[in-house]
């Protein structure tokens, strides 16, 4: 049976890579449907935290584009993408094919999956991009019309976007024409993510996207 979660992180840059595992370790914390203690054959949720942490820190030594320090991030996640593929079929075979149950793993789901039937989730949104805005202390949210979407949420944060609790409310649309975000803080830097909402609900977040203010 094909994968239902997309299996690979290879696409990812560093920042994004960060985002997504973070999200993913978030999301299995305490999940009902994944209940610990997990199968003996995949790595446990404490080893996967700490997996997880062991490249954050990485990531953050390797900010002054140190080589050496750079290889130690670039190991870390090694480890951590192993870790995280490892569990994928666990993770579908709990499932049992209920895309709900999938979507609240943190990883992205197929679009071939998510586009199945008007009662699964909606995708991420395509062509996400922010920019600068016409007015000081704004941004423009471009994305493409998501079939099955009657609106987009916004959401923001200042701080670390691998950790979930960091995210806050913007602004929700009923068009993905335009989207403005206003009264943002000049020369503050903003991490912002959009999902569509369908008739299941919350869609899959785009990948976060990181702009300074103007």
């Amino acid at each position: 049976m094909q994968a239902k979660l997309i299996t690979t992180f290879d696409h990812l840059n560093e920042s994004a890579f960060l985002a997504k595992a973070g999200t993913i370790v978030t999301n299995l914390t305490a999940n009902a449907n994944y209940p610990e203690p997990w199968a003996v054959q995949v790595a446990t949720l404490a080893q996967l935290t700490t997996s997880y942490t062991a490249y954050l820190d990485n990531y953050h030594a390797a900010v002054n584009h140190d080589s050496l320090k750079i290889a130690l991030r670039n190991s870390a996640r090694l480890v951590l993408t192993e870790l995280l593929k490892g569990l994928i079929p666990y993770l579908e075979m709990l499932a049992q094919g209920d895309t709900h149950i999938l979507a609240t793993t943190g990883y992205e789901l197929r679009k071939d999956i998510v586009r199945g039937g008007s009662a699964d989730i909606l995708p991420a949104p395509d062509a996400f991009r922010v920019t600068h805005g016409a007015k000081s202390g704004s941004f423009d949210i471009h994305l493409a019309k998501l079939l099955g979407a009657g609106s987009y949420e916004v959401q923001i944060t200042e701080s670390d976007p691998a950790i979930e609790a960091n995210w806050r409310h913007a602004t929700t649309s009923l068009t993905a024409a335009h989207i403005l975000l206003e009264d943002l803080i000049p020369g503050q830097a903003y991490w912002v993510r959009v999902r569509g909402i369908g008739s299941a609900g919350a869609g899959v977040w785009t990948e976060p996207v990181n702009l300074i203010v103007d």
